[in-house]
């Protein structure tokens, strides 16, 4: 359901056909109602009793503030890991950078690029932190580096710049790249959902 409104299926303000979707998935209607009160509780629609759901209005702020939020994690993260991490948690971290520097096949990187933040929070030693990143989602459904253009070359070079920060101890710096990498990644994704007439620009 995120995929159909982020490719423009469903607008903002359209009545989200539940029957139709269980249908064509070939599921019951329990897991899509599920699925849409974990989407309200995400802010992408509304749960109106005795109506049904509805898409709700997605900005460009929505979007900014999903990236924000994960650079603002990530960086908390990295901070912690520049703190805690021994030789071994750094040479893997620098090690998956390495690989995705070389790769150019966006499943691949999407693997790599996972393994790497992993790492980091790993390196952290926040149980914590693990939980509250395993709450939020993904924005883009499927591939970002494949759907989104430019995203991978952003990350690639996110990440050098966070392994250098964090082999020399410098964890506010590893966060600040961290905050970079993110919104960098937002502007991306806003670019091409304008694009696609699903967000309007911010004046």
């Amino acid at each position: 359901m995120r995929a159909l409104i982020l490719d423009g299926t469903l607008r903002p303000g359209d009545h989200v056909p539940q029957d139709d979707i269980a249908e064509e998935l070939g599921i019951s209607r329990i897991p899509v109602r599920e699925a849409l009160v974990a989407l309200e509780r995400e802010g992408w629609l509304s749960i109106e009793v005795h109506r049904g759901a509805f898409v709700g209005a997605i900005d460009e702020q929505f979007v900014r503030d999903h990236y924000d939020l994960f650079g603002t994690l990530y960086g908390f993260a990295a901070r912690k890991a520049a703190a805690n991490a021994d030789a071994d948690d750094l040479d893997a971290i620098a090690a998956l950078e390495r690989e995705l520097a070389a790769c150019g096949d966006a499943e691949a990187a999407a693997t790599l690029a996972f393994d790497f933040h992993a790492a980091v929070v790993t390196a952290s030693r926040s149980a914590r932190l693990r939980l509250l990143l395993r709450a939020m989602s993904n924005l883009v459904p499927g591939n970002l580096f494949a759907d989104v253009p430019g995203t991978l070359a952003i990350e690639q070079r996110g990440q050098a710049a966070i392994v250098r920060a964090l082999r020399v101890g410098d964890g506010e710096r590893a966060a600040a790249e961290y905050a970079t990498t993110m919104r960098n990644i937002g502007d991306q994704v806003v670019g091409l959902l304008c694009s696609r007439g699903i967000l309007s620009r911010e004046t």
